[in-house]
């Protein structure tokens, strides 16, 4: 299965970690001792107003359909995303299956001026402390990887300063979630077994989140502007990686979306 040879290949990436890192932090909401501001991956999406509030993500690859947009200037790429009306910017780190890295983090960091999330298979605390190191605001935590961890590195990550988005994919897993705390919540519409996406995912579980009173992101599967109307009253905010990195035009296509 595919989510097991990418869950080994980041266990052993992590391994490799050196531990003790000095983050310098000081809490999730303030401005890290160091002096960085952090922006916050929450108030992006509440606060994006009459437009849709859309998570660009660079992803340079993915399993299920490969080579998307090779990111040779990762400066160029976000701005020309953030250009395109996004309220935050995910980041694939993922290597050997997405083609990504760490340090496309902080070689865009110094001109964005709005939240990064690092999207990973995080499976060990270390890569929090990467994540840090690499000046990112927010870290993807997915539940299907985390299993009875989940808690543990949610608090991790609230305590060196990051804003976790818990993954889900069905019931039990946003049970799971929400018993953690955590605020923002992101549906993936792609069963990470299969790799088969079924928006209606969102449909089905965003109910139980918006009832908790926690925000809801939707992931994977939204192609066309079209997509966005129908998640509109589910969803308050949209991951979106694929479609906008294969398009001609990506700035373009996000423009779509934010838009829609």
């Amino acid at each position: 299965m595919i989510l097991d040879q990418i869950v080994h290949a980041s266990t052993i990436r992590a391994e490799a970690l050196p531990s003790g890192y000095n983050t310098g932090f000081a809490d999730s909401r303030g401005v890290t001792q160091i002096g960085r501001e952090r922006y916050s991956l929450l108030k992006a999406i509440t606060g994006s107003g009459d437009k849709n509030a859309i998570i660009a993500e660079m992803k340079p690859a993915s399993p299920s359909r490969g080579h998307l947009r090779a990111i040779t200037d990762p400066v160029a790429v976000s701005q020309d995303l953030i250009g395109g009306g996004c309220c935050a910017l995910s980041v694939i780190t993922e290597p050997a299956f997405f083609h990504g890295s760490i340090a496309t983090i902080p070689a865009i960091r110094n001109q964005t001026k709005i939240p990064i999330l690092r999207k990973d298979f995080i499976v060990d605390k270390k890569q929090i402390e990467e994540t840090i190191n690499a000046r990112a605001d927010a870290i993807l935590l997915i539940t299907a990887v985390l299993g009875d961890q989940l808690g543990e590195f949610v608090d991790a990550a609230r305590k060196a300063g990051l804003e976790p988005l818990v993954e889900v994919h069905d019931r039990q897993e946003v049970r799971t979630a929400l018993d953690t705390g955590a605020d923002l919540i992101g549906i993936n519409n792609r069963n990470l077994k299969t790799l088969k996406t079924d928006l209606s995912t969102t449909i089905r579980l965003a109910p139980m989140i918006k009832r908790a009173d926690r925000t809801v992101i939707a992931e994977s599967g939204v192609t066309w502007p079209c997509d966005i109307r129908t998640l509109r009253s589910y969803a308050n905010g949209y991951l979106i990686g694929s479609s906008i990195m294969a398009a001609e035009n990506p700035r373009r296509r996000l423009e779509g979306f934010v838009y829609a």
